[in-house]
């Protein structure tokens, strides 16, 4: 993926980003929403948001970098408007193309456990275990997002991750 300096970016960069990165796009928003078809929304929002902001886009950034914020963005709106409790766990976490079976067969075990896990959070636990150990965001990152300062986030991350520990032992020495 290409930077961009003082241009906006083309459609075809647009098309360039989605065919590179639209199922990691979809994967992130998947383990925020644990709805495929709210994942599928949240990308598809984030995309038109995108296309329509464009001229918003800050060229020091790559593309598909903004893009995928954008979406984790849409995913968090999509929850935030869902009635409170409604959740529905991952029948299955999305596979790596490029692990052995036996990695496939133990990495689909963790995330079926991971997923039924993460169920047992709360939706501020969840979101904010998703965006600091699995989206990599920074603490004051993500209370800037769900508007909240980072104490509340960091006791959310602790919170989840004890609870996830409980639930799957074989993570304790993680």
């Amino acid at each position: 993926m290409k930077l961009f300096k003082g241009s906006r970016p083309s459609e075809a960069d647009f098309h360039e980003a989605i065919a590179a990165r639209s199922e990691r796009w979809y994967a992130a928003c998947l383990k925020i929403t644990h709805s495929p078809e709210l994942a599928e929304d949240a990308v598809q929002d984030a995309l038109l948001n995108a296309w329509n902001k464009r001229h918003q886009f800050k060229y020091t950034a790559r593309l598909d970098t903004w893009i995928h914020r954008i979406a984790i963005n849409a995913a968090i709106g999509l929850l935030r408007k869902q009635k409170p409790g409604v959740f529905h766990p991952l029948e299955q976490e999305p596979e790596s193309p490029d692990a052995n079976p036996e990695q496939q067969r133990f990495e689909e075990e963790l995330g079926q456990g991971l997923a039924a896990s993460l169920s047992g959070l709360s939706e501020m636990e969840r979101v904010c275990f998703v965006l600091k150990h699995l989206e990599q965001w920074r603490l004051k990152e993500i209370a800037e997002e769900l508007d909240t300062n980072v104490d509340g986030v960091k006791q959310s991350v602790f919170r989840a991750v004890r609870k996830l520990r409980a639930a799957m032992p074989e993570l304790k020495s993680a």
